[in-house]
C-alpha cells in the first residue's frame, strides 16, 4: 500500500496506493465540509490536491446529506473521483464536547459510503490531562483500534496515536498501533499544541510516536496545514498532512505564507507572487465581496501550501531538506525552540543519516551544529589541519565527504589537494571503517593505482589482490571482493556485518540483494550507504555491497531491500 522511492533522513517520497489512485507523498490533503464549500472540487484539483478528506461524523448527522452518501457513495457525494479520507468526529468531541456516536456505527458507516482510508474514532486526549486519565483515554483508542481492525474489510485503516503531553504513552500508543494491520499512523490531539505555537511540545510528540512507529507505513499529522510547518513535520517523519485552516484563515482575511501569516488589512503589498489571481492588486482585493475575497484568500493559501509541498519533494530529492528546515524554524521565535529538540534527539536522528551524500552540506548558521549528519562523524584525536567547521583532523581528509572545503568555501585557509601516498590511503580507511583498517589494507605489496589523466587514485591492490575502489564523488572507498575477504578475516562478532537468513544465502551468493524480512541481525554501527558484508549465522561469507537502510529503519519495520549486492561470494 505505501511505496518509498527515495529517503533523506526520516523523511521520504512515497506512494500511497488506494482505490481510487494514487497520493504521491509528501502531500497535504484538503479538509472539504460537505455543508461549506469554500473551493470548488475543480480548483482542488488545480491548487494541486491529488486527494481530500472530509468528517463522516457531519455527513452522518446530516439526514439530507447522508441519504445523498448513502446513494452516491462519499465520491458521487463531493464529486471527486480521486482518494478520498474521512474523520470520524474525534475532532468535533475536542470543539463541542462529547459526541452521541458508537465507534463501530462511525466505522459502518465509512465503510458503507466507499471511503478510501477511514479514521477510528479515538478517544482525544487534551493537552492537560493527567497521565492517568490519559492512560485510561490511550487504552479506549487502542481497544477502539483492535476491533476496528478486524472489521475494516476492504477499507484502509487510519489508526489514531494519542497521549496527550505524555511522551511515554506516546511511544506506548505507537507501538501498539504498529502491531495492527492499520494502513496509516495519524498522530493526533496535537491541533492545540499548534493553536498555541507550542511546536517544542508537538516536535517532542512526533519524535516520540516516529520511534515506536512501524517505519514501513505512512504517518499523517492531523490538522497540520500551515506551510511554515511542513518542512519541519516532513524531516521529522510525517507523510501526509490534513487541514482546513487554508479555508478558516481565509474566513478571517488571513493569508498564510512560508514563514507566517499577515492579515489582509496589514498588507500594503503583496510580500510575494499572489498566484490565486496575479492581476489582482492588494487594494482590489481588499474592496472586494467577502465571498468573493474569502475564495480568492482561500485558493491562495492552498496554492502557497501545495508549492511549499513541491520545494520540500525537491529537498528530499537533492539531500537538503535541512538547509529548507533551518530557513522555516528561523521564521519566529517559537519556531527557533524546536532546534533545542533536534539537538536533544540528535544521537536518534542521526541512525536515519546516511554515510555520504552527494551534495556537501552547507553550514548556513550555529543552528546547523544541530544537524544530525553531523553527529555521524567520527572523532580524530591527532591531526595537521584546522578546519573552520569540524576542527582538527587530519590533512589527507581534506576531500573526504564531508570534510571538503565546499562545506565553508573560502574559509578553508591553507588548504590544498594531496597527492596519494600510502598514509593517505590510511586514513580514508581509518576513517570510513574503523582505527586500524587503514594499517590492515596496506600490511605488504602495496599498488596505488592512479588514472593516468586526472592522476587520482582509481584501486587499492595489495599483494596483487584488488581491496578497493576510490569514490571521487564522495571520497569514499568501494569494497571489491578481496577487500569484503580481508574485512571480514580481521574483523569480530556484528562488526560491518549484516547477518541473513541461511536459506536464502544461495540466492545471495548469487548477487541478488538481501530483503529486510531475512535480516537475522546487523551492525548497529552501520549507516544508510555504508558499505558492508553479508554473512550466515554461523559468520559464512556470502556477499558484499552498500547498506541502503539504516539498522534502525530495519528494527522498526522496514519492507523491501536492504542491501544492494554489489557481487556475492562463492564457497
Amino acid at each position: 500500500m505505501f511505496e518509498i522511492n527515495k529517503r533523506d533522513g526520516l523523511a521520504r517520497l512515497g506512494k500511497i496506493k488506494t482505490k481510487h489512485g494514487v497520493l504521491d507523498t509528501p502531500t497535504l490533503l484538503p479538509v472539504v465540509n460537505p455543508k461549506i464549500l469554500t473551493l470548488s472540487m475543480e480548483e482542488l484539483k488545480k491548487c494541486g490536491a491529488q486527494g481530500i478528506i472530509t468528517n463522516s461524523y457531519i455527513i452522518y448527522k446530516n439526514s439530507e446529506i447522508k441519504k445523498v452518501a448513502e446513494e452516491k457513495g462519499v465520491h458521487g457525494l463531493l464529486n471527486w473521483k480521486g482518494p478520498i479520507m474521512t474523520d470520524s468526529g474525534t475532532f468535533q468531541s475536542h470543539v463541542y464536547g462529547e459526541i452521541e456516536m458508537e465507534p463501530e456505527v462511525i466505522l459502518d458507516f465509512q465503510k458503507k459510503i466507499g471511503v478510501d482510508i477511514g479514521t477510528v474514532l479515538d478517544v482525544f486526549t487534551e493537552p492537560g490531562t493527567r497521565f492517568e486519565e490519559a492512560k485510561k483515554e490511550l487504552n479506549e483508542t487502542q481497544k477502539r483500534i483492535e476491533e476496528a481492525d478486524n472489521n475494516k474489510e476492504t477499507m484502509m485503516l487510519a489508526a489514531p496515536v494519542q497521549g496527550g503531553r505524555h511522551l511515554d504513552l506516546r511511544g506506548e500508543a505507537a507501538s501498539r498501533a504498529s502491531k495492527t494491520n492499520a494502513e496509516l499512523f495519524p498522530i493526533g490531539g496535537v491541533v492545540p499544541f499548534m493553536e498555541r505555537n507550542k511546536f517544542k511540545q508537538l516536535a517532542e510528540i512526533v519524535l516520540a510516536c516516529k520511534k515506536e512507529l512501524d517505519i514501513s507505513r505512512p504517518v499523517h499529522l492531523f490538522g497540520c496545514g500551515h506551510p511554515m510547518l511542513f518542512a519541519l513535520a516532513v524531516f521529522m517523519g510525517c507523510d501526509v498532512f490534513d487541514s482546513s485552516s487554508y479555508a478558516k484563515f481565509a474566513s478571517r482575511d488571513s493569508l498564510m505564507f512560508t514563514w507566517g501569516t499577515r492579515k489582509l488589512e496589514e498588507l500594503e503589498t503583496f510580500p510575494s507572487e499572489f498566484s490565486a489571481s496575479p492581476e489582482i492588486s492588494i487594494h482590489q482585493l481588499k474592496s472586494m465581496q467577502k465571498d468573493e475575497r474569502q475564495r480568492i484568500i482561500a485558493k491562495h493559501n492552498l496554492i502557497v501550501s501545495f508549492t511549499e509541498i513541491r520545494r520540500i519533494k525537491q529537498a528530499i530529492h537533492e539531500g537538503t531538506l535541512w538547509e529548507l528546515v533551518e530557513s522555516r524554524l528561523r521564521s519566529s521565535p517559537a519556531l527557533m525552540k524546536v532546534f533545542d529538540v533536534l539537538k536533544e534527539e540528535n544521537d536518534w536522528l542521526a541512525k536515519f543519516e546516511p554515510a555520504y551524500r552527494y551534495k556537501t552540506p552547507l553550514k548556513t548558521g550555529k543552528e546547523s551544529d544541530n544537524r544530525p549528519i553531523f553527529a555521524n562523524f567520527k572523532e580524530f584525536d591527532k591531526g595537521d589541519m584546522r578546519h573552520p567547521y569540524f576542527g582538527k583532523l587530519p590533512l589527507h581528509l581534506s576531500e573526504t565527504y564531508p570534510f571538503h572545503p565546499g562545506l565553508l568555501q573560502d574559509d578553508m585557509e591553507g588548504w590544498k589537494m594531496q597527492e596519494w601516498d600510502v598514509a593517505r590511503v590510511r586514513t580514508i580507511l581509518d576513517y570510513q571503517f574503523s582505527k586500524g583498517i587503514g594499517n590492515i589494507f596496506t600490511n605488504g605489496d602495496v599498488d596505488l593505482v592512479t588514472s593516468k589523466k586526472t592522476k587520482r587514485l582509481r584501486n587499492l591492490v595489495l599483494d596483487e589482490k584488488h581491496l578497493v575502489s576510490l569514490s571521487h564523488r564522495r571520497g569514499l572507498f568501494i569494497l571489491q571482493e578481496q577487500g569484503a575477504r580481508l574485512l571480514h578475516e580481521n574483523s569480530e562478532s556484528l562488526r560491518f556485518r549484516v547477518v541473513i537468513d541461511p536459506e536464502t544465502a544461495s540466492f545471495n551468493r548469487e548477487g541478488k540483494s538481501v530483503f529486510c524480512k531475512f535480516v537475522k541481525d546487523i551492525d548497529s554501527n552501520l549507516k544508510c550507504m555504508d558499505e558492508c558484508i553479508v554473512v550466515t549465522p554461523k559468520d559464512e561469507l556470502v556477499a558484499f555491497g552498500k547498506l541502503i537502510i539504516s539498522p534502525e529503519e530495519i528494527r522498526l519495520g522496514q519492507q523491501g531491500m536492504a542491501i544492494r549486492v554489489r557481487s556475492g561470494i562463492s564457497d
